[in-house]
């Protein structure tokens, strides 16, 4: 039975370079199932990746999660999950956050991958081990005006992530997280460049990080066998 590593959110700039290296470290040796809500994005990114395959699912939803499961296993056995899909809009100072704000803000970067630890984690356990992968945020550490509600799903997540390592450890199931700073994706693309100057300043190497880095972490704790419940910052120096 073919070992697949699952990666949500494969369509934005960190998925795709995780994809690439958890593709090229291993060989192929881990068959690849790109998840995102942007069938296109996936589309495009499994012509690059030989074996791979894309599944357009709302991970947000029960039967979106249901949906990404049953693909996987129709595929094989899951042994790497790497919880990317996240968003960080809309921007709300902490007195102006607003119910909607909540749910969508919560919704991907705490329920979903939450409910994908549990289901692809009994998965795992069943099949003798696994790796987890979230990714955090330095926000879960680090104040930043308009980030209430992104923060405190990343700061969940984190407390997640140390709850989940100590559970499933004895399974055979590694839970640890990597948590990036401001990162050159199209997601940081439309911040003004006065905002840009100033988070630069706050950062100790004095730039935005290449996706590439982030998935260099992800892989390394996917390939270490002797890392569980930790959270990896890269963030050049931000939440120092």
């Amino acid at each position: 039975m073919e070992e697949i590593a699952v990666v949500t959110g494969a369509g934005g700039g960190i998925g795709k370079a995780v994809s690439l290296m958890i593709h090229d470290k291993s060989g192929g040796a881990l068959k690849l199932a790109l998840c995102d809500i942007n069938e296109k994005s996936i589309s495009e990114l499994a012509s690059r990746i030989p074996g791979s395959f894309a599944v357009a699912s709302d991970i947000t939803t029960e039967l979106g999660r249901k949906a990404l499961l049953d693909a996987v296993l129709g595929q094989g056995a899951p042994s790497v999950l790497v919880n990317n899909a996240g968003v960080d809009k809309p921007h709300e100072p902490a007195l102006a956050i607003q119910e909607p704000s909540y749910d969508v803000l919560l919704g991907l970067n705490l329920k979903a991958p939450a409910f994908l630890m549990k289901s692809f984690g009994k998965e795992m356990a069943a099949s003798g081990g696994g790796a987890i992968v979230n990714i955090s945020s330095v926000l879960a550490r680090h104040a930043l005006t308009g980030s209430a509600l992104y923060r405190a799903g990343k700061a969940a997540l984190e407390a997640l992530t140390k709850q989940f390592a100590m559970e499933l450890g004895p399974r055979g199931v590694r839970v640890n997280a990597v948590a990036p700073g401001f990162i050159m994706t199209p997601m940081t693309e439309g911040i003004p460049p006065e905002t840009k100057e100033k988070i630069r300043s706050m950062v100790a190497l004095g730039e935005f990080g290449a996706p590439e880095a982030v998935a260099e972490a992800v892989w390394h704790l996917i390939e270490n066998q002797y890392i569980n419940g930790a959270v990896l910052p890269v963030d050049g120096g931000m939440a120092l």
